[in-house]
């Protein structure tokens, strides 16, 4: 074999063994949600991850979940089905069933403020800014709201 051959041969091997070890190595689109989000009125915490093949969020952190005094978890007092008023607050899934589907998650999100729930979907623009929409029956009469990523 030439000493040509043998160049281009080991240029290309050593090329796709790159490939492979980026590819191996970075993370999964679906994936880059994950984490934890503040929500664009600064009063919530809302950590996204990931169990069996769907997104879901849960409230961690935030004034809105605990009552005047400070100390006293406040209760899903605004939830439409009676038996689930006692709920806390804190670690309440609030985003659930999230499947990825080409650069948007659709699911459902829980407004625990006036206890029902819509059709969302969630938009990531770069790495730390998440676009929420959430409707009733149609996308264009929803509302959207901006989250970004705590670091």
């Amino acid at each position: 074999m030439s000493q040509k051959k043998a160049f281009i041969y080991t240029t290309i091997v050593f090329g796709l063994l790159t490939l492979f070890s980026y590819l191996a190595n970075a993370q999964p689109l679906a994936g880059r949600v994950i984490g934890v989000w503040l929500r664009d009125d600064n009063y919530i915490k809302i950590e996204i991850f990931k169990a069996g093949p769907q997104y879901f969020g849960r409230l961690i952190e935030g004034n809105l979940l605990y009552e005047n005094d400070g100390l006293t978890l406040k209760k899903d007092e605004k939830n439409a089905i009676g038996r689930l008023r006692g709920r806390q607050l804190k670690n309440l899934i609030v985003l659930t069933n999230f499947d990825y589907e080409g650069r948007i998650y659709d699911g459902t999100y829980y407004d625990f403020k006036t206890g029902k729930w819509y059709k969302s979907t969630l938009k990531l623009q770069g790495q730390n800014v998440l676009k929420i929409r959430d409707y009733t029956v149609l996308s264009p009469f929803g509302k959207t709201t901006t989250w970004t990523r705590v670091q």
